[in-house]
């Protein structure tokens, strides 16, 4: 008689047991949704004030149901007014911000209109990127409690805690683009199984000298045509032609890149990211917009769903099994390590429309990500990114008349006036010898500690603390032992478990790296470099906000170096310090009003 083997003592394939490795199970999507939903409630319950001033997007969004590019001057920073033949203003203006984080509040414009709590929706999209979060660290190969730890430190360690309890426009842009970032480098992880594995340096070296041309001549042929398209749309962008022309140009470029990704992936398949993206983030708001201004279209659309409800149905019922396998084969298609780096490129692309810094990103996806090789992976990385990016060409010269947003420039002359700040009229907006003082901020930057004033500028001029007592307390606003530092905190004085992130490069002693190490090692010190040439490093905030750009990529370097510790206990400490030290400065950004 057969004995019969219990299912956990069963032996595995390789893949059943790469499966287990690479994707999250049921225990810890509820440990996930955990996590998130805790951090929901954190954003929502620290904020008695569930309303800000600032809704930039949101007033935008207006203007695009309306049927306009610029917004009515909101009476606050951060507009550039449109002025007149006479050089009036004509009370309209344009935002410097790129278009995504007021694309995704459309749905919710729509039906709320100027009334649309951005706060509320930047608590609840926080704590998706917790989950999203959770969500991508599933494919490292680290222990589940150093999953939910590096989850729970991004979402109440890091300031993603401050962006999500203020909601005002800047971090806004900075949670969309967080929601992007997440994905994409949870799909490149998802389709690279090799990624975090450990090899010789010398290895590393020979991968780069070895590797076959992808797709051939036709890939050759592609991306010589996409860069005549970019070219000229850079021509027709300078002679001032129509934006309707410009978008024609825009579509084709996109049209190449698809073809590209098709090349190189060698499966038509890899058109369906692009399809998806089309309709889902194209589509769909496209349609608003124009329903806003006609009922007609309202109801032709409306009967188009309706018929196309009743067309599956149909077709279900007549012909379950060729809707099954159709099904089956999309599914197919979007599971391969191709197609799903050519969907990490898509929504890299859409990150980069909500923070133009996170562009600098890339390289982690030449590393790490479906393809088999550094070439191929670039390709159908970059075919993806390609798309949203050239998008936002089109729509940035639809709204300013200009490829790159002129508001930008604008805003820098007008905030040269803050003398107190260091900025230097004979430099651009972005300049390198702005590099010295502000990673001093990033890196260096302190509360203010016994403060006999208080201010939002540098310097020691302001209202005066501690006039009725001397007795100082941590949360005492009339004279505080210490308070935030308006122009920004050291990133590891804030969040202290982003020390753990330099553990990531332990087996560099015995002359090992991992890709996906290198990779976001790249991308967390380019994207840096980016932000610290901005004259700008925010202000008014609590922490250093920038540190939202590439904090997808520091979370890699955080969970495989508290992995490679060893030890536990020391992360749990760093993690609960960062928590400790956010619930400080969260709280005092909410009681000074920031």
């Amino acid at each position: 008689m057969e004995r019969s083997i219990p299912q956990a003592q069963q032996p595995q394939s390789a893949d059943d047991r790469e499966s287990r490795r690479r994707w999250p199970q049921v225990g810890g999507v509820w440990w996930g949704l955990g996590i998130a939903l805790l951090c929901m409630f954190v954003y929502y319950a620290f904020q008695p004030n569930h309303s800000n001033q600032y809704i930039h997007f949101v007033l935008q969004a207006q203007s695009w149901l309306e049927g306009h590019t610029s917004i009515p001057l909101p009476g606050y920073q951060d507009v550039q007014p449109i002025l007149d033949q006479s050089g009036n203003e004509t009370g309209q203006g344009i935002i410097p911000f790129p278009p995504l984080p007021a694309w995704v509040l459309l749905p919710f414009v729509a039906i709320w209109h100027v009334s649309t709590n951005q706060q509320l929706l930047s608590a609840v999209f926080g704590a998706i990127d917790v989950a999203l979060a959770y969500w991508m660290l599933g494919f490292l190969p680290v222990s589940p409690q150093i999953r939910r730890l590096t989850a729970l430190f991004l979402g109440l360690g890091t300031v993603l805690w401050y962006t999500s309890a203020i909601g005002t426009t800047w971090f806004w842009a900075h949670i969309v683009a967080v929601f992007c970032l997440l994905i994409s480098v949870g799909l490149a992880l998802s389709a690279d199984r090799e990624a975090t594995e450990l090899q010789p340096i010398k290895n590393a070296a020979s991968g780069v000298r070895h590797f076959e041309w992808p797709g051939g001549w036709r890939s050759v042929a592609l991306i010589v045509a996409g860069g005549v398209t970019a070219e000229l749309m850079f021509v027709l962008a300078g002679s001032g032609s129509a934006a309707s022309v410009l978008a024609a140009v825009g579509v084709l470029l996109g049209l190449l890149a698809a073809s590209l990704a098709v090349v190189v992936a060698g499966r038509p398949g890899a058109l369906t990211p692009f399809v998806l993206a089309v309709a889902v983030v194209g589509g769909l708001p496209a349609l608003l917009i124009a329903g806003s201004s006609s009922k007609e279209l309202i109801g032709l659309i409306d009967a188009a769903l309706a018929a196309l409800i009743v067309g599956l149905w149909w077709f279900g019922r007549r012909g379950g099994g060729k809707l099954d396998r159709a099904l089956t084969a999309a599914w197919s298609a979007l599971s391969s390590p191709e197609v799903r780096q050519i969907a990490a490129g898509i929504f890299f692309g859409l990150a980069v429309t909500a923070r133009l810094t996170v562009l600098f990103g890339l390289p982690f996806f030449i590393l790490v990500g479906g393809g088999g090789n550094w070439m191929r992976r670039a390709m159908l990385a970059g075919a993806g990114a390609a798309v949203p990016i050239a998008a936002l060409l089109v729509v940035t010269y639809a709204t300013t008349g200009h490829l790159f947003n002129p508001a930008y420039d604008y805003l820098y002359h007008l905030e040269l006036g803050y003398t107190s700040f260091g900025y230097n009229p004979a430099w651009s907006v972005s300049d390198i010898r702005y590099i010295p003082q502000n990673i001093a901020t990033m890196l260096f930057g302190l509360p203010r500690i016994m403060p006999d004033f208080y201010s939002v500028f540098p310097g020691t001029g302001g209202d005066p603390l501690c006039v009725t007592t001397t007795t100082r307390g941590l949360f005492d606003r009339a004279c505080p032992i210490a308070e935030p530092n308006a122009v920004g905190t050291s990133i590891f004085l804030t969040s202290p478990a982003f020390f753990a992130a330099f553990v990531a490069w332990r087996p560099l002693r015995g002359l090992r790296v991992d890709r996906a190490t290198a990779g976001a090692t790249i991308a967390v010190v380019a994207i840096a470099t980016a932000n610290l040439a901005h004259f700008s490093q925010g202000w008014v905030q609590f922490g250093y906000r920038f540190s939202n750009d590439f904090v997808p990529f520091a979370l890699i370097l955080v969970a495989l170096g508290a992995s490679r510790l060893g030890r536990l206990w020391p992360f749990i400490v760093l993690v609960g310090l960062s928590i400790l030290v956010n619930i400080w400065g969260t709280y005092w950004g909410i009681s000074l009003g920031w």
